[in-house]
């Protein structure tokens, strides 16, 4: 393998097209209720203020942004400019005025203002040493703030009864990122990650949605996936397009679920949170020092 590639650092293998960023949006009404249930059981609330780590085109900032209300903010960061620029203009058209977004580096990025909440959705698995990231920014958590992340298992899908073509699909995606050095099951490293971090064991739930039949959303959003790392798969010499069938993956994976009449479990995504130790919030509410 050539080695620029062996010894590359992490990064959003993925890309940042147009196609990727419609992708993100899609995945957040996929995955939109798993996230909002680990937000809300973290203990966010009118008033706080937020920072999202790796927003992407802005759905779980808009989903903080609902929860912390018009007393609220939350400021969205990323390292894409196109992503940024999209999370602007939705923000914009839904007149939202409590969530701001900036472009920046998560890996460099200094707080100089203190929040009530750290946030993040599939972001951590991509930074090469997310304790560090989060130990840093943490210092500038309020007393009892929260710090909450949503991290996937790559290797935790399946099917029952076995789908091949699922399985390859999976096995691809697993290696592309194993071969980026990103961490594939950053979901179980969450309670280590936290604990290195200098933080509080956190509380952690897992979830995952579980598909069937010819109408599920899980054939395109798979594809979609797959059509986004194809460059990097065949980059790394993981499998090359023409095995793909990238324009009838969809249709394939479709067919393959319904004559096995199978189940398609997605991978699992695990919650945790954590509050920095400290003296309970003053009653002036969730946003202000004491």
């Amino acid at each position: 393998m050539n080695t620029a590639i062996e010894h590359m650092n992490p990064s959003y293998v993925l890309g940042h097209s147009a196609a990727e960023l419609e992708r993100l949006i899609s995945q957040s009404r996929i995955l939109g209720d798993l996230t909002e249930q680990v937000l809300r059981r973290a203990g966010l609330e009118p008033g706080m203020r937020v920072l999202d780590l790796g927003c992407g085109p802005g759905d779980v900032s808009f989903m903080a942004a609902s929860m912390v209300g018009p007393s609220g903010n939350v400021r969205g960061i990323d390292s894409s400019e196109q992503a940024i620029a999209l999370a602007r203009k939705r923000a914009q058209a839904s007149a939202l005025s409590n969530v701001s977004f900036e472009v920046s580096d998560i890996a460099e990025f200094t707080l100089t203002d203190r929040v009530d909440a750290i946030l993040g959705r599939l972001v951590l698995m991509y930074l090469p040493d997310p304790a560090a990231v989060l130990r840093r920014l943490a210092g500038r958590l309020s007393t009892r703030g929260i710090v909450v992340f949503h991290e996937i298992d790559v290797s935790s899908a399946r099917s029952v009864p076995d789908c091949p073509l699922y399985k390859a699909c999976g096995n691809w995606i697993w290696e592309t990122f194993h071969r980026a050095r990103l961490e594939t099951d950053m979901g179980s490293r969450l309670y280590s990650t936290f604990r290195r971090a200098g933080l509080p064991a956190p509380r952690m739930l897992l979830g995952a949605r579980v598909e069937a039949g010819p109408d599920s959303f899980i054939y395109e959003y798979l594809a979609e996936t797959v059509r986004s790392l194809l460059p990097m798969m065949e980059r790394f010499g993981v499998v090359s397009a023409d095995t793909v069938g990238i324009d009838s993956l969809a249709d394939r994976l479709r067919a393959e679920a319904v004559e096995l009449d199978a189940v398609l479990i997605a991978p699992n995504l695990i919650g945790a949170w954590t509050r920095k130790p400290g003296r309970d919030r003053p009653s002036s509410g969730p946003g202000q020092e004491s």
